[in-house]
């Protein structure tokens, strides 16, 4: 198997729903607002909206029987109860009920605006209809629903009676007709249009007002509590989506879990976003337990065997690995190791303006390009911390890339690290330039630390080192997150370190090899 496959089945997968939470808790201001617009743009449409006042009446229905009546058909029964019972709730609400109704009622509305206004429905399959009508004044509801009621009822009676009346005309008509010898269809006819007369005499409605409607005292719509509930879930769905979306379109990587998915090695530790503040004693102990904590999790790269080279990098510069790599080194020393930091960023050296050392006097640079020995160069920039020593950039020339020889990488840190316990190298950014790969080509190092900021390293520079690293099969690789929000932890370590000497040379190191000293 090869270095880059162990690598990858080591690696530790962000559960899904790790990932979920970490990208909603990322950006919960976003589902927030979504939220919050959402309710109130539900809350202005509530306002504007006029209250409507909905009123209910009801008819039943009898079968209509007039058409077996005159057919001679027993029972008195309807020849399709289940159609007649859809033709009710469709006759209720017909243009020539609600001519009746704006007759009656005396309403500006036409007809066909009327009915916009009423809703007819047979919610059990019943001989039940239930007139629902909707009005701005809750009186008119009213007044309107038991209008259609009555209306109906008045225009069922009078189609009954213009039904029988059409009957007896065409038995008439047809009677007239007849030869005065046919005395048998003559006797027949008479006898139907008799019965007719009869009918006329008894006809009555096919419903009856079974509901009288009340004045309703509170409005059914809008309904306010339930807008805003629906408002509240759309507005929180949206933000979810939304949140996910600006997450898919944006490449930077905010979570720990998700840098140490993406570039397929362990987080060894997690560094909090410095105080901008003038740190106190107590400060520079607390944001020294991540780097002790880095320092004893080296030994986790190569498990039976000693750290005595660590090279931190990163994709590209402003992800802190100078930062990185002084912290590293400064909790190895105080733990008890004889530490050299190098400076081995040729492009940008930037020892001087952060350390107490003297960026003019000979550093690397003398050591590869002048044969000088780097051991006589190095520069103590903690008094307090006499086990730390520096080996700076120096004085850089501008051909340095051109000059550098393999060999002489290798000379320069085999003797550093044969007469040190631990060599902490920062060097060069991978992605923009060479130096860091040559370094990793020529020089033997124990392990490799990869410096990413959440929140600014984007997945494109991620995937640039990783292929950088796999095509180098290297296998004692870690990563450290910087930039993290203070979480928790951080205050244990403030309570923690609230008791600890600041000086760590009475205390035990935490990894490595004894000291030489």
């Amino acid at each position: 198997m090869s270095a880059a496959s162990e690598r990858d089945s080591e690696r530790v997968d962000t559960p899904g729903l790790v990932r979920v939470l970490g990208v909603l808790r990322a950006r919960w201001w976003v589902i927030a607002l979504s939220a919050a617009v959402a309710v109130g743009a539900a809350v202005v449409y509530v306002e504007r909206k006029p209250n409507q006042y909905t009123a209910t009446s009801s008819l039943q229905f009898t079968a209509n029987s007039l058409p077996s009546q005159v057919a001679g058909v027993g029972g008195g029964q309807a020849l399709d109860p289940e159609g007649e019972k859809n033709t009710n709730v469709q006759l209720v609400t017909t243009t020539p009920v609600a001519q009746l109704v704006v007759d009656n009622l005396k309403l500006r509305e036409t007809a066909d605006e009327l009915l916009g206004q009423v809703t007819a429905s047979n919610p059990q399959n019943d001989y039940f209809v239930n007139i629902a009508a909707t009005n701005s004044d809750p009186r008119l509801a009213a007044a309107i629903a038991n209008a259609f009621a009555e209306q109906y009822v008045v225009y069922s009676l009078r189609n009954n009676e213009e039904q029988l009346i059409k009957g007896q005309q065409l038995i008439e008509q047809r009677a007239s007709k007849l030869p005065a010898t046919d005395t048998t269809d003559r006797a027949n006819l008479a006898a139907l249009s008799q019965k007719l007369l009869l009918l006329q005499a008894v006809a009555s409605a096919n419903a009856r007002v079974a509901n009288v409607a009340a004045t309703p005292g509170a409005p059914s719509s809008p309904k306010r509590a339930a807008t805003a509930v629906v408002a509240l879930l759309f507005g929180l769905l949206a933000g979810v989506g939304l949140t996910f979306l600006l997450d898919a379109l944006n490449s930077r990587v905010k979570l720990w879990e998700e840098l140490s998915d993406l570039y397929g090695v362990a987080a060894l530790a997690g560094v909090p976003q410095l105080s901008r503040r003038t740190p106190t004693a107590r400060d520079r102990e607390i944001e020294l337990e991540p780097f002790r904590i880095l320092h004893n999790s080296l030994a986790l790269l190569a498990p039976g065997h000693d750290i005595n080279t660590a090279l931190v990098t990163s994709a590209v510069p402003g992800e802190g690995k100078t930062t990185i790599a002084i912290g590293l080194a400064r909790a190895a020393a105080l733990s008890g190791n004889d530490v050299v930091l190098v400076e081995a960023d040729l492009r940008r050296p930037s020892f001087a303006e952060r350390l107490s050392v003297d960026g003019r006097a000979p550093g690397l640079a003398a050591v590869l390009f002048d044969g000088e020995d780097p051991m006589e160069l190095l520069q103590t920039p903690f008094p307090a911390v006499p086990r730390l020593r520096v080996l700076p950039a120096g004085e850089v020339p501008p051909d340095a890339a051109d000059r550098l020889r393999p060999h002489d990488l290798t000379r320069a840190f085999e003797g550093l690290s044969a007469s040190l316990d631990l060599v902490v190298i920062d060097s060069a950014p991978l992605l923009p330039v060479v130096d860091t790969r040559v370094l990793l080509d020529e020089v033997a190092v124990d392990a490799t630390l990869i410096v990413a900021r959440a929140g600014v390293t984007r997945r494109e520079e991620i995937r640039g080192v990783r292929s950088l690293l796999d095509r180098r099969h290297l296998t004692s690789v870690g990563l450290v997150v910087n930039g993290l929000t203070r979480s928790a932890g951080s205050y244990y370590y403030g309570d923690y370190g609230a008791d600890r000497a600041s000086s760590m040379e009475e205390h035990p190191r935490l990894v490595g090899k004894p000291s030489r000293r």
